[in-house]
C-alpha cells in the first residue's frame, strides 16, 4: 500500500508539473492522462476497503441516488461541452476522466456510508475536492471562463492533495481509529430534571 500511495503522490505530481509548464496540447493530454492515472490508483486503495461494505438497507439507496446523479450530471456537462472538443482523443479522454469520477464518488459513498469512520471521511472528502476541481476546469477550458472558478479550481485541488497526505500520514502512523463516530458524543448531555428548568429569555 505504500507504494501504491507513493506512486499516486508522483503521478499527481507529473500531472500538476505539465498543467502548470504546458507546451501545448500534446502536455495538456498528458497531465489529464496523469490525474486519471492518479485517480484509479485511489479507487484500487478503495477496493480493498470494499471486501467489507454491505450492500442493504438505506446504503443501497443513497449509492443508487449517487450513481444517478454522478451519471446524470456528467452527462449534462458533455451535452454543454460536447461541440468544444478538439479531436477525439480529448474527447476519450473526457469520458474515462468522467467514467473515473463517477466510480471513484461511488465507491468513496460506499466505504463511507458502511463504516462512518474519520479515515473514511476524509477519503470522502478529499474525492469531493478532486472532483469539483475537475468540473470546474472543464467549465472553464469548455464553456465559460471566469477567473473566480479558476482560483477555486485551484483551491480545491489542493485541498485535496493536503486531504490525501492526511489520510497517507494518518494510515502510516495508526493516527486513525476504526470506530465509528458517534455525532452525539460531540453535545452536551442533558438530564431530565435539566430540561424541567424554566428558562426566561426576557
Amino acid at each position: 500500500m505504500a507504494n501504491v500511495f507513493i506512486i499516486t503522490f508522483l503521478v499527481l505530481f507529473i500531472g500538476d508539473a505539465l498543467s502548470v509548464f504546458q507546451f501545448g496540447d500534446l502536455t495538456s493530454k498528458l497531465s489529464k492522462i496523469a490525474y486519471l492515472g492518479a485517480y484509479l490508483l485511489l479507487i484500487f486503495v478503495l477496493l480493498g476497503k470494499l471486501k467489507r461494505v454491505k450492500f442493504e438497507g438505506l446504503v443501497t439507496v443513497y449509492l443508487i441516488i449517487v450513481l444517478l446523479l454522478n451519471s446524470y450530471f456528467l452527462y449534462t456537462l458533455y451535452g454543454v461541452a460536447k461541440s468544444n472538443f478538439i479531436d477525439n482523443t480529448n474527447l476519450i479522454i473526457y469520458i474515462c476522466h468522467g467514467i473515473t469520477l463517477i466510480a471513484l464518488t461511488y465507491f468513496s459513498f460506499a466505504v463511507y456510508l458502511s463504516r462512518e469512520t474519520a479515515q473514511s471521511i476524509t477519503f470522502l472528502l478529499l474525492v469531493f475536492c478532486f472532483v469539483f476541481s475537475d468540473v470546474l476546469h472543464y467549465i472553464c477550458s469548455m464553456y465559460v471562463y471566469f477567473w473566480g472558478f479558476e482560483v477555486f479550481e485551484n483551491v480545491l485541488h489542493t485541498a485535496g492533495l493536503f486531504l490525501l497526505y492526511k489520510y497517507v500520514y494518518d494510515h502510516h502512523t495508526n493516527r486513525h481509529s476504526d470506530r465509528r463516530i458517534n455525532l452525539t458524543e460531540y453535545f452536551v448531555p442533558t438530564t431530565e430534571k435539566l430540561r424541567q428548568i424554566p428558562v426566561n429569555l426576557s
